[in-house]
């Protein structure tokens, strides 16, 4: 049987090398897909679920993801038919969600505003500890269920059954899609609390018939609103193996999806074709308190002798162009002139790009090296001792020997690179605390800064925005290793947060990156994706970043 992969790189459609076997045959009647995820289906508890495909199919948000015609998803009305949003003097934004009259639950009972405000609260509360509940920071009230463990200071209430009221700090962008279309604030009936989370009663398009650690299957629920044009009757997930034999089921008809593709695969598609966006990336940090790079000479010099498409990437890894990763959404108005397929943050920044361009590499060089003799280390002469940590793994050592030829042959600097567990990579890059006095307490000084130099960074974005990223670098940021504070980051970053308008938030956030890359406290090194491939026999597939594939309207291929 042929198999065709739906690799999708803006616009482009790579089909994959036949496979043998009998030609597809016209599906008649209800018809079972077989997918192979590349998660692992721990739970079925929304709040806490890393693989959203599964939970997508049982569950329905305020809004849900249709086909935009280009094989990725776009906003539409889910369990609210309508809403509407008005913004106060201040630029806070207050919405109105009047829930669709025939929505219910699997056993017959109608979905409520309730619901919504349930789950809402059980993920801001503290006492949870929930993976995803910074999902709701925009939400007024957040911080103080934070501090106080008080849930009903979260601004989201039902004013009937039917209407669900929110209200936001600020206008954020991505408030809809995040958070009224996402995964892990879909409803929550009180009543099945201790058993709701088994899949069995939900309200979307299919229910949990079976669940082992080998196989999740879904059954299409006969209650939901739009039954009528869900395509497959059931839903089959087994966790993937190796890629290869995947990959070899999908040719023989015995997986319908597989989403991890064997390396060969990859190594062999057409130049044009790039890896499913995925919203994390890897980078260097520099320690800006750490000699020599508290000198932004010196910091600005390290970053323009890196060449990101220099560091033999594997097929499914992408050179940094910036610091937010592919698949980070863009809220600003799309240019009519711009290309079919999805419209990210990355994309926007084509024209303004802030890292080096393959072409521009040699020039980078002689500048980083007059900027090198500039700080009084010409040729890196006289420079003390630099030292590059990371989390010690196969792909992370790579680009740190790839890091160390660079700024060797480049900047003539030899670097001493040293791999880490977790727990000694964590512990160097916290600041040690500051020393308290013996009689009253009190610390006697600031603490003392991390104590690394130069740190490969694992980094992803909490949501789909570039300000995820962005505002880890603001001043005062406890999570930020480097100490790093400028004012004029701080600015633009706060002027952005008070945008009401989604194109001049977005070209904030692009000026934003610009002067973070340019501060040089973190240099961007690669963006990590994905891969999939669908059988010949069927079409309708599509899909969002990170791995979240929709399967409703999957049938025969025409």
């Amino acid at each position: 049987m042929a198999c065709r992969a739906l690799f999708t790189a803006l616009l482009a459609v790579l089909l994959l090398p036949a496979c043998g076997g009998p030609a597809p045959q016209e599906e008649a009647g209800p018809y079972t897909l077989r997918v192979s995820l590349a998660g692992s289906v721990e739970t079925l508890d929304p709040a806490q679920a890393e693989e959203e495909t599964v939970i997508y199919h049982l569950y329905e948000n305020l809004l849900r993801w249709e086909d935009d015609g280009a094989g990725w998803g776009k906003l539409a009305p889910g369990q609210a038919e309508t809403w509407t949003v008005d913004t106060d003097y201040a630029g806070n934004a207050a919405y109105t969600f009047t829930l669709r009259e025939g929505a219910c639950w699997s056993d017959g009972k109608p979905v409520t505003a309730a619901d919504f405000v349930t789950a809402w609260q059980r993920l801001a509360d503290p006492a949870n500890a929930l993976p995803h509940r910074e999902l709701l920071s925009a939400v007024s009230g957040y911080r103080a269920v934070q501090e106080t463990g008080d849930v009903s200071a979260l601004a989201v209430s039902a004013v009937d059954a039917r209407t669900l009221t929110v209200t936001l700090d600020g206008s954020p962008a991505w408030f809809l899609a995040e958070v009224c279309a996402g995964a892990h604030t879909m409803p929550l009936r009180e009543d099945l609390r201790g058993s709701w989370a088994a899949g069995t009663v939900t309200n979307g398009p299919y229910t949990a018939a079976e669940r082992t650690p080998a196989l999740t299957r879904l059954e299409r629920s006969v209650t939901y609103y739009d039954a009528a044009n869900i395509g497959p009757e059931e839903l089959t997930f087994v966790p993937a193996g190796d890629p290869a034999a995947d990959y070899a089921q999908l040719a023989s008809g015995e997986l319908d999806l597989v989403t991890a593709l064997p390396d060969s695969v990859l190594q062999e598609a057409a130049e044009d074709w790039l890896p499913e966006p995925e919203t994390r990336g890897y980078g260097v940090l520099l320690n800006p308190a750490a000699p020599p790079f508290d000198n932004p000479d010196v910091r600005e010099a390290f970053r323009l002798a890196v060449d990101p498409a220099g560091l033999a990437l594997g097929p499914e890894l992408r050179p940094a162009a910036g610091l937010a990763p592919c698949g980070v959404a863009d809220y600003g108005e799309r240019p009519e002139e711009a290309e079919a397929g999805r419209w990210d943050f990355r994309i926007h920044s084509a024209e303004r790009v802030t890292m080096p361009e393959a072409g521009e590499y040699e020039e980078n060089c002689r500048l980083a090296r007059r900027l090198l003799a500039q700080a009084g280390y010409p040729q890196g002469d006289g420079l003390p001792l630099v030292e590059y940590v990371y989390v010690d793994a196969e792909m992370n050592a790579a680009a740190a020997q790839a890091l160390r030829r660079m700024w060797q042959e480049q900047l003539g600097v030899p670097v001493v690179i040293r791999g880490l567990s977790q727990e000694a990579y964590d512990a160097l890059l916290t600041p040690a605390p500051a020393p308290e006095d013996p009689e009253t307490g009190e610390t006697e000084e600031e603490p003392d800064g991390p104590a690394f130099q130069l740190a490969g960074w694992a980094y992803s974005a909490a949501y789909s925005d570039a300000a995820a990223v962005l505002s880890f670098w603001e001043s005062g940021n406890g999570a930020n290793p480097t100490g790093y504070a400028n004012a004029a980051f701080d600015l633009v970053m706060e002027a952005a947060r008070t945008a009401a308008e989604p194109d001049v938030r977005d070209a904030l956030l692009h000026d934003a990156e610009a002067l973070l890359l340019k501060e040089g406290p973190v240099i961007p090194l690669y963006y990590s994706g994905g891969s999939y491939a669908l059988a010949e026999k069927w079409s309708g597939l599509y899909r969002n970043p990170d791995g979240v594939y929709f399967l409703y309207h999957i049938a025969a291929a025409s």
